[in-house]
């Protein structure tokens, strides 16, 4: 059998009675046990995203930092011992991968302070990830660990049953991902949401007593996409939003006048590698500014949802498939623009 798969432009959010007053009273906050931070959205562990100064500016706005992995080990511990000198461990993650060595790094993040890791792999549902979720919950216990990355409920019940809190979901939606082109895998990503939330209601319907948590990893283009993702997801990850951010890693490019900053895939960096391409995109201004743009768009979704929480706008939403007329038509169209 040959299922459909969509993605976020298939589809709209069919708009609810509504008895919020105002966006502005909308609630947008999460609570991961005893973690709270302010808005569900995070910019990717990406190598040209989430360095040092754009943890900090995470941080400093509410949101969770992932600090990414593609550094000399060295500068990753430095890195968190000088973010948890001045603003404490509490939104402060860091990602590594699944070799020995990652182990042993595991070890030092927690004996300076680090106690959310972030398993970040390409092939999340494999023998070497669960491994490394097990030896952390064996090992850390109190380690609060995010895993991914997978695309399947098969992929996801493995790593919360291996002992990882989130789940990362998305493979191949990213702007500069090829897996899909290039190995012929890949599901739809909110396809892929639906059935890893459906396996979720199903596990926690079998007297799972912990919460399990998923993050929509890739595909997110606006704050639209922002809104139909955590219909499915407790929080969402974008590199290309914020790509180009003056807090971002690299150096800024001028190209007939106009100012680009590279952005990478996390595999592009690896030798005769084929999932992931190097780009340029344009600056975009300060991380806050962006943030602030795709939060107004996400409260004004849910109020359209007549939601006031995060937790309502996840009870039951209401979809339609759309065709592309329905797409053209729900873009600007048929104007000059000035």
């Amino acid at each position: 059998m040959i299922r459909e798969g969509l993605t976020f432009d298939d589809v709209l959010l069919v708009p609810q009675h509504s008895v919020v007053k105002s966006r502005a009273g909308v609630d947008i906050s999460i609570r991961w046990g005893g973690m709270h931070f302010d808005h569900p959205i995070i910019p990717a562990n990406m190598q040209s995203v989430t360095g040092k100064e754009m943890a900090i500016q995470i941080i400093k706005n509410g949101g969770l930092a992932i600090l990414h992995r593609f550094m000399e080990h060295r500068e990753q511990l430095h890195i968190a011992e000088k973010i948890f000198d001045d603003f404490g461990n509490e939104n402060f993650a860091v990602s590594v991968g699944v070799k020995e060595a990652d182990l042993e790094m595991i070890k030092k993040f927690w004996d300076i302070g680090v106690r959310i890791i972030c398993i970040d792999v390409a092939h999340g549902d494999s023998d070497l990830c669960i491994k490394t979720c097990q030896w952390i919950r064996k090992n850390k216990p109190d380690m609060f660990i995010i895993a991914g990355n997978v695309a399947t409920a098969d992929g996801a019940e493995r790593l919360w049953t291996a002992g990882a809190d989130v789940v990362k979901v998305g493979v191949g939606p990213g702007s500069l991902c090829t897996t899909r082109i290039e190995t012929g895998n890949g599901v739809p990503q909110l396809t892929a949401l639906m059935d890893v939330a459906t396996r979720r209601q199903e596990m926690m319907d079998e007297q799972i007593h912990r919460p399990l948590y998923i993050i929509a990893d890739g595909g997110i283009k606006s704050a639209g996409d922002v809104v139909k993702a955590l219909c499915f997801s407790d929080m969402v990850m974008s590199g290309n939003l914020f790509a180009g951010c003056t807090e971002t890693p690299g150096e800024i490019i001028v190209i007939d006048k106009v100012p680009y900053k590279k952005y990478v895939g996390s595999s592009t960096h690896k030798a005769n590698h084929i999932e992931g391409v190097a780009a340029l995109v344009p600056t975009k201004g300060s991380y806050q500014s962006v943030l602030t743009k795709l939060l107004e768009g996400l409260r004004s979704g849910m109020s359209y949802q007549g939601a006031h929480n995060l937790a309502q706008l996840r009870d039951n939403p209401t979809f339609i498939k759309i065709t592309n007329a329905g797409l053209k038509e729900s873009h600007v169209h048929d104007v000059i623009l000035q």
